[in-house]
C-alpha cells in the first residue's frame, strides 16, 4: 500500500486558546499516521529500531489550509512518494469531512542507531517498499 489512511479524533489538549488545533499537534498526527503506514506495510517501527535502524525526520514542510477543532474526526492520508534510498519521503493530506485542510511532507533519513551516521535503506525495507512502485 503506497497510500494509507488513519483516523484521528482531535483531543481538547491538542487545541490552542482559540479552540483551533495547535500547529504543533499536526507533527504528532503525521508521526502516528507514518508509524501506522509502516505497520500496514509489514514492519513494526520498534523492531526497526531494535535492529539498529532509526528514522529521524530531517525535513518537515506543512501548509495549513483550514483549521480543525476539538472533537473533529480527521483522516490523515499518508503516501510514500518514491523508492527509498538513504531516505523516505512521505506526503500527507489531512481531511475533515472529505475536505483537505492541511498538506505536508516529511523526509526521514535512514541512520545507524549506534554510530548516528546516515546509511542506505536496509535491503529488507528496500525490497518491500520498492515493490509498491511496480
Amino acid at each position: 500500500m503506497k497510500k494509507t489512511s488513519t483516523k484521528i479524533k482531535v483531543r481538547y489538549c491538542e487545541t490552542d486558546q482559540m479552540g483551533i488545533v495547535h500547529h504543533s499537534s499536526y507533527v504528532n498526527y503525521f508521526e502516528h499516521s507514518r508509524i501506522q503506514w509502516i505497520k500496514k506495510n509489514g514492519f513494526i517501527y520498534r523492531e526497526l529500531e531494535m535492529s539498529g535502524v532509526i528514522l529521524p525526520v530531517s525535513k518537515l514542510n506543512v501548509s495549513y489550509l483550514s483549521p480543525a477543532f476539538f472533537d473533529d474526526e480527521l483522516t490523515i492520508e499518508t503516501e510514500l512518494m518514491e523508492i527509498p534510498s538513504s531516505k523516505l519521503i512521505f506526503n500527507y493530506k489531512v481531511l475533515r469531512d472529505n475536505i483537505v485542510i492541511t498538506k505536508a511532507q516529511t523526509i526521514l533519513a535512514f541512520v545507524d542507531k549506534v554510530s548516528k551516521k546516515p546509511i542506505k535503506c536496509p535491503a529488507e525495507i528496500y525490497n518491500k517498499f520498492s515493490s509498491l512502485f511496480l
